[in-house]
């Protein structure tokens, strides 16, 4: 692999976990603002529209560019209503973060009481 799609495989990573990032903080809000979530997705979607897109194995990565596919979808969708299309979002968000935390932080209970003596 070439030190230029290793660039490239790191942009595109950090661009999604943005694009996630961005999209939580905002669905989040208890005055949720629709056109302003859309504006910055959009912009957000541009910029990995730009990049070519790579290759992923983790499950994490594929999560986040399913999760990009699935809000550009909801975005297109006329038919739900903001409030319904920010719920379905705000699911899909929490189950991401959910996995990305489960991998990351597992505490070991009652440390002292398993070992033997």
């Amino acid at each position: 692999m070439k030190i230029e799609d290793k660039t490239l495989r790191v942009k595109h990573m950090r661009l999604l976990e943005k694009f996630l990032k961005s999209s939580a903080s905002i669905l989040k809000l208890e005055n949720f603002n629709y056109e302003l979530f859309q504006k910055r997705t959009l912009k957000i979607y541009g910029l990995l529209q730009n990049l070519k897109e790579i290759r992923v194995d983790s499950s994490y990565l594929k999560s986040l560019q399913d999760f990009t596919k699935l809000t550009m979808r909801i975005l297109k969708n006329e038919e739900l209503k903001e409030q319904e299309k920010r719920n379905i979002l705000l699911k899909e968000v929490n189950l991401i973060q959910k996995n990305r935390n489960k991998k990351t932080y597992k505490r070991e209970k009652h440390k002292s009481a398993n070992q033997e003596y």
